[in-house]
């Protein structure tokens, strides 16, 4: 296509054309952000471009004509380079032609230009933009843990609305232990009670290692009142019997028996589900503290009473 590889009908004759100093450094925060890797990075690696983070951004007018040549001449297919071109042009009004204009001159399909108008966003850290774009049904998902993992790294802590948006529209599958953690947590923040159903949604190993990072969640991350209602929010799920054994496992002989208010969930769970003989046992080593404002030790004597009653 001519008007592709043809550096000077797309971005101008003139030798001064480069990028300024303000864009240049914007795009290297964004990239120091986006834990040192843009998606515009990934794309240029997956089209077979090396070394993404030295050719972009270009610094000067003889840059962007090697980062012009290298996507030319790449391997890929003619929609993938054009592709990459209309993202360059994104950068900058300064070129002879705008983007829109380039698409529309070589008849870049839609799809591809609501992708990379996507892609763009997110290495502009516009998050809502970004996810409008790549959740558009016609899309060929592409970096999709990536993408999940960027939107949760950057969700507000009281406003996990995108990556859980992103994650229910495209139905991303998790492979990475690292994007599924993280992810989790963000369910977490949302609802105990939808990360519960979520962690069922797994094999008995990451079911367990989920659940349990769940525990922890209630237990460690959160504070007042907000931590109490987690907490009954908690007691109430409808844990099978093999989900009993691992809570008790784990507030009682693993690792989150050291957490606040491990004891208190154990012997409000036994309550709740009928168990209040097991419920004494458990408090006699309470000796009469007031834990969390209960007052175990009266507690215990009513439940005696009504044991024997």
């Amino acid at each position: 296509m001519d008007e592709l590889d043809q550096f000077d009908s797309v971005f101008g004759s003139d030798p001064s054309l480069a990028y300024n100093n303000q864009t240049v450094d914007h795009i290297l925060r964004n990239r120091r952000s986006l834990e040192n890797e843009l998606f515009f990075d990934r794309l240029l690696n997956a089209l077979g471009v090396n070394q993404a983070s030295r050719l972009y951004p270009p610094r000067s007018n003889q840059d962007l004509r090697t980062l012009h040549e290298r996507i030319t001449t790449s391997a890929s297919h003619e929609h993938h380079k054009q592709s990459l071109v209309y993202y360059v042009l994104k950068d900058s009004q300064q070129w002879k032609l705008s983007a829109e204009k380039f698409a529309r001159k070589i008849f870049l399909p839609n799809k591809y230009q609501i992708f990379i108008d996507g892609i763009w966003c997110l290495d502009r850290l516009m998050f809502e933009i970004a996810l409008d774009n790549l959740t558009e049904p016609s899309l060929t998902t592409t970096f999709p843990e990536e993408i999940l993992y960027t939107l949760c790294q950057h969700a507000p802590e009281d406003n996990p609305a995108l990556p859980l948006a992103y994650f229910h529209t495209v139905c991303p599958t998790i492979a990475s232990s690292k994007v599924l953690d993280l992810f989790f947590t963000i369910q977490c923040r949302a609802s105990i009670t939808e990360a519960f159903y979520f962690s069922r949604s797994h094999g008995e190993l990451i079911h367990r290692r989920l659940f349990e990072k769940l525990i922890a969640f209630v237990h460690a991350n959160l504070t007042g009142e907000t931590r109490a209602a987690s907490a009954v929010e908690l007691i109430d799920l409808p844990f099978d019997e093999t989900e009993e054994e691992w809570l008790e496992e784990y507030l009682v002989e693993g690792k989150g028996r050291s957490l606040y208010g491990a004891k208190d969930t154990i012997m409000m769970r036994k309550i709740a589900t009928g168990r209040s003989q097991s419920a004494v046992d458990l408090s006699r080593n309470t000796n009469g503290r007031k834990i969390n404002g209960v007052d175990w030790e009266s507690l215990t004597r009513s439940l005696q009473q009504g044991i024997k009653s």
